[in-house]
C-alpha cells in the first residue's frame, strides 16, 4: 500500500538561533523539548564540547529521537560556499563542512544539512553546478562513513535568497546524477522558498518525491510591496486561526503533509521529518514561539486527517 507516515520534528536551531552557542542552554532546551511528547526528532546545533556532545548523543539514544543538523548558520558566519568558483574558498568550505560533520556525527545525529551558495549569474552557473556536485560528492562520502545521510535545501534563485540552487524542477533533474551516484544523498524541502519562486507547492512536492527525507513548514509574505516580504522565517500566528500576513495556514500546511503522506518514502529514508520553521530572535519569548509553532502543525496534522 502506497503512503507513509511523516513525523513531527521540531527545529529548534532555527526557533532558539540566539542560544545556539550557549551550549549548556541548548542542553536544556532539547531536554525540555522532549519531554513535551511530541516531536520525534530535533534539529539542533553542534555541539563542541566533549561532555556536552557525549550528553547529547546519549539523550538522543536513549529518548529515541532522531537527531539532525545544518551546516548553514557555521558556513555564513565564515562567508564559505560549496559552489565557490574561488578554488581556495571551495577548498576551505568543504574542509570545513566535513569537520561540522564530524562533530555532529559525534553528537549521535542522522541528517547533515547544506545549502548551494550564492548564484554566480547566467554565464557562469553551468561551472558552479559541477563545483556543488563534486563538493556533494566528498561530503557525501564523508557522510557515509560518519553512518549519516546528506540533505540539500534549495532555497530560491531569483526572489529573495538568490541561491545556486533554486528551481525545483530544474534541481531534481540535476540532482538524479548526485544521488545515483552518492545514494545518500537527499532534498530537503522548504514550502516558503518554493512559494516565493511562484512554484505551485504540489507540483513541487511531485518533483522531489523520489529525493525527500525532510522538510520545512516555513511562512513567507509574498507581496513585493510589504515591508516585510521574503523568506524571514517569520511567526505562523497564533492559535485558533493561526492569521498573519503570509500565504502559509494550517489548511496549506495539511495540504502539504497529505500529499507527502501520498508518497512512499524515498529509498534509503527511514522517516520522513517534517518542522516548523521559525527564527527566534535576541529579546522574543522563545517558548512561546515553540507553542505556537507546536500547535500550528498539530493543526495541520489534525487538518491532514494524519496520526501522529
Amino acid at each position: 500500500m502506497a503512503g507513509q507516515k511523516v513525523i513531527p520534528s521540531a527545529h529548534l536551531l532555527e526557533l532558539f538561533m540566539p542560544h545556539r552557542t550557549d551550549e549548556k542552554r541548548m542542553l536544556n532546551v532539547a531536554q525540555k523539548t522532549a519531554e513535551l511528547g511530541f516531536y520525534r526528532g530535533l534539529e539542533l546545533n553542534i555541539f563542541f564540547d566533549r561532555y556536552n556532545s557525549m550528553y547529547i548523543r546519549d539523550f538522543l539514544q536513549g529518548n529515541n529521537i532522531r537527531g539532525a543538523t545544518f551546516a548553514t548558520p557555521y558556513l555564513k558566519e565564515r562567508a564559505l560556499s560549496l559552489c565557490s568558483a574561488d578554488g581556495d574558498i571551495r577548498k576551505k568550505s568543504v574542509n570545513f563542512t566535513i569537520e561540522l560533520m564530524q562533530k555532529a556525527a559525534e553528537n549521535g545525529y542522522k541528517s547533515f544539512g547544506v545549502v548551494s551558495g550564492d548564484d554566480p549569474g547566467d554565464a557562469k552557473r553551468k561551472e558552479a553546478l559541477k563545483v556543488l556536485a563534486d563538493s556533494l560528492g566528498q561530503l557525501a562520502e564523508r557522510c557515509k562513513a560518519l553512518e549519516m545521510n546528506l540533505t540539500l535545501e534549495p532555497l530560491d534563485r531569483y526572489a529573495y535568497k538568490k541561491q545556486l540552487i533554486g528551481p525545483m524542477k530544474e534541481t531534481t533533474m540535476w540532482f538524479e546524477a548526485v544521488h545515483e551516484a552518492h545514494p545518500n544523498t537527499y532534498i530537503h524541502w522548504d514550502s516558503a522558498h518554493e512559494a516565493l519562486s511562484q512554484i505551485d507547492l504540489m507540483l513541487s512536492l511531485e518533483y522531489v518525491r523520489p529525493y525527500l527525507a525532510q522538510l520545512h513548514l516555513c511562512n513567507a509574505i509574498l507581496d513585493t510591496a510589504h515591508p516585510c516580504y521574503g523568506d524571514l522565517h517569520m511567526d505562523v500566528g497564533v492559535a485558533p486561526d493561526f492569521r498573519t500576513d503570509g500565504f502559509l495556514s494550517p489548511q496549506v500546511g495539511a495540504q502539504i503533509l497529505r500529499k507527502v503522506a501520498s508518497f512512499d518514502k524515498a529509498a534509503g529514508v527511514e522517516e520522513t521529518y517534517v518542522s516548523v520553521e521559525v527564527l527566534g530572535h535576541p529579546g522574543d519569548d522563545l517558548w512561546l514561539k515553540e507553542k505556537n509553532s507546536r500547535e500550528f502543525l498539530q493543526s495541520c496534522f489534525k487538518l491532514a486527517d494524519l496520526e501522529i
